[in-house]
């Protein structure tokens, strides 16, 4: 039985367009995984940045914190020694 050249064509003509969406579909999955990645990269980079950032202004406020610490302890230390503990003016 000899092989119909319309039913050959059809075949190939199929193949070849599933062939196509194939590589096609694979290509586009390919660009949508390296467009992924870019963005992990992306938002490790910033990550890292942010946290970065936010131990520059913790360690400030924290010095901040240790002037205002010493501030008080001396004006306490000024006031105690001028405050009378029985109320009222000190004598």
């Amino acid at each position: 039985m000899p092989l119909r050249p319309i039913a050959v064509a059809a075949a190939l003509t199929a193949a070849a367009l599933f062939g196509a969406l194939a590589v096609r579909r694979h290509r586009k999955l390919r660009r949508a995984l390296l467009a992924e990645r870019a963005v992990r990269r992306l938002e490790g980079a910033a990550h890292i940045r942010d946290i970065e950032a936010f131990s520059v202004r913790f360690h400030a406020v924290l010095e901040d914190r240790a002037v205002l610490d010493a501030a008080d302890l001396v004006l306490d230390t000024a006031l105690a020694t001028h405050h009378n503990p029985e109320g009222g003016p000190a004598l």
